[in-house]
């Protein structure tokens, strides 16, 4: 018995070391692993979903390196790249985060990591963050991959001023017939409007609003988001007075509506996708149920998007203009999906030669010519998108005062406008009619 077990155990030993020469000649004459697969399986990286705004687009991204199978760029490096477009504001950038907690986090550490927190939107979860360097940017968005949502510029937004007269948009119709009214015969709009739009409350998200005799007991409340100290630009005034306006020369389409003056550009006109974002949040809890907006940017921001869709999901209409830059594409957040974007036309009814095209366009309204109230008291005669969707919101105002839902106003004005046989990316639906 004894002399068997010895001979099991040499079989198994004999065995066992041949098993083991056999695997080290193997592994001697195996291709070496390189480098970075290497690195990746001492240490694997995290894999995260932060997505970078280079403005028009948010490009998904990951902070994996060293894996074949995770070929997006660094965020990081998106992000240094986008920071320097020229519709940024410089040293500016948002940062979005995916829970409160994290936004309060990142407050929390900042100012460790050289980095200036201008304001902060606690229903975006948004910071508008300045900073000096910009390696201490790239060091959050890297350190805090699994916390930030989105990392991008602060574009710049303004209020569009009329472009040399020669075309850029080779389609635009050129129309430069001036109204030298508000054009509201254009629009069906009857001369005795008493009582159009009572109860409801329009928020003008512009240079803000200034006392004029137009206006005497419309303006409800003054937010100034601005905060510099300036002077009022008169352009939230001229929109103001086309919305509500009750002078028999500066009138408004209806007149019993509620101004919500929201100060989000300075005294040149200029403002920014932070701020803007900011003031669509402020208009809905505010409880307007129209917000005009007659300034834009040529980019779109995630963030600015995002604060539209909430103020869609809370009910209110957001009108904005086309911009007047002679493009073939809205300016934003006109170019949003779900916007009333409007475009301008002339008193014949062409597009007007400023008038942006582009896929999206709702519809136009009148835009060459306008009478409106200005800053000091005065009644001026200008152009622009911005007029034509001061009109629309005015209109819009009046069909909610009438009991139209104000989720249903984009369907009900794009339904009955009046065709002119024009490409719908140059005047969308038609020209606006009232109902």
């Amino acid at each position: 018995m004894s002399r068997r077990l010895l001979i099991t155990f040499a079989t198994l030993a004999f065995t066992a070391m041949t098993a083991a020469v056999v695997w080290l000649v193997v592994a001697m004459n195996a291709p070496e692993l390189p480098a970075d697969v290497q690195a990746e399986k001492a240490s694997p990286t995290r894999k995260t979903n932060v997505s970078v705004s280079t403005g028009t687009l948010q490009l998904p991204a990951t902070l994996a390196k060293g894996n074949a199978s995770d070929a997006a760029a660094d965020p990081a490096a998106e992000l240094a790249a986008a920071l320097q477009s020229p519709h940024a504001v410089p040293g500016e950038a948002l940062l979005s985060f995916k829970d409160k907690a994290a936004l309060d986090a990142f407050r929390a550490r900042a100012a460790a990591g050289g980095l200036e927190i201008i304001s902060v939107d606690p229903v975006l979860l948004t910071a508008r963050v300045r900073y000096k360097d910009p390696a201490a940017l790239m060091a959050e968005v890297r350190d805090h991959a699994d916390e930030i949502t989105h990392a991008g510029p602060n574009l710049v937004a303004r209020i569009p001023g009329l472009p040399a007269q020669p075309q850029k948009d080779t389609a635009n119709a050129g129309g430069a017939a001036q109204f030298r009214s508000q054009g509201l015969d254009l629009i069906g709009a009857p001369a005795n409007r008493a009582g159009w739009g009572k109860g409801v409350t329009v928020a003008v998200l512009d240079s803000g609003v200034t006392d004029h005799p137009a206006l005497a007991g419309v303006v409800t409340a003054h937010v100034d988001l601005v905060g510099d100290g300036s002077a009022m630009h008169g352009h939230g005034t001229a929109m103001a007075s086309l919305v509500a306006g009750h002078d028999a020369t500066a009138a408004g389409v209806a007149p019993d509506t509620q101004i919500l003056d929201i100060r989000v550009a300075d005294a040149q006109g200029q403002s920014n996708t932070a701020i803007l974002s900011q003031g669509i949040i402020r208009a809905v809890q505010a409880g307007a149920k129209v917000i005009n907006i007659s300034l834009g940017s040529t980019q779109s921001s995630p963030v600015l998007e995002e604060a539209v869709r909430y103020a869609q999901a809370s009910g209110a209409v957001i009108i904005a203009a086309a911009g007047n830059e002679q493009h073939s594409q809205l300016s934003y957040p006109a170019g949003i999906p779900g916007v009333v974007s409007v475009g301008a036309i002339d008193a014949t009814g062409a597009q007007a030669w400023f008038s942006n095209s582009g896929t999206g366009l709702s519809v136009v309204a009148p835009g060459v010519g306008i009478v409106s109230a200005y800053s000091d008291g005065k009644i001026v005669i200008g152009s622009g998108t911005s007029q034509a969707a001061a009109i629309t919101s005015g209109v819009a105002a009046y069909l909610i005062g009438r009991g139209y839902p104000s989720t249903n106003i984009p369907s009900v004005i794009t339904r009955n406008a009046r065709p002119t046989g024009a490409p719908v990316t140059a005047v969308g639906s038609g020209i606006l009619r009232i109902p």
